[in-house]
């Protein structure tokens, strides 16, 4: 998983951040293997993950504020895999990041499909990386790393051909 590097680059120069992920719990598995210090919180659908405890939260993409208020604009980096390619369930899940994320000096890393790459420009004004993860699911969709800063050279960087778009993250 191509995220787990970069937030853990990310968070080495943050002072105490808060990490969410929505819907990647093996990214949050693998993080507080890595890093047990890290403050992350998973918000996942599947209540199998209460194993965590209170670094768990039940999140339903349909229901994308209906999250406890002491994570509202708390968390430095957001990183997110919205479970299904649709505008709708993006449209949700940008909600969601909002709410998280601080108002300002946040980090968004979203995980979806190159399909969605003009929705992401415009919901969060996320740009596309140059690095483009391989599943070995063989999925028919291509992947693509989304993020709401410049990487510069870690996940090879932004593609050039797009203008930045106005972001509230920024």
């Amino acid at each position: 998983m191509v995220s787990n590097a970069e937030v853990v680059a990310l968070s080495a120069n943050l002072d105490s951040p808060q990490i969410a992920c929505i819907a990647c719990p093996t990214l949050y598995a693998y993080l507080k293997k890595i890093a047990p210090e890290l403050a992350v919180q998973l918000l996942e659908y599947d209540n199998r993950f209460e194993c965590y405890g209170t670094e768990f939260t039940f999140y339903d993409y349909h229901e994308p504020e209906n999250l406890p208020f002491s994570l509202k604009r708390m968390c430095s980096i957001v990183i997110a895999d919205p479970p299904y390619l649709s505008k709708e369930c993006l449209e949700k899940v940008a909600e969601t990041i909002r709410y998280l994320a601080k108002p300002e000096d946040s980090h968004i890393i979203l995980l979806t499909g190159e399909v969605q790459k003009d929705l992401a420009a415009e919901l969060l004004g996320l740009r596309p990386c140059r690095f483009q993860p391989q599943h070995s699911s063989k999925l028919g969709n291509e992947f693509r790393v989304f993020t709401s800063y410049d990487p510069v050279n870690r996940l090879d960087g932004w593609e050039t051909d797009l203008p930045l778009q106005h972001s509230e993250h920024q």
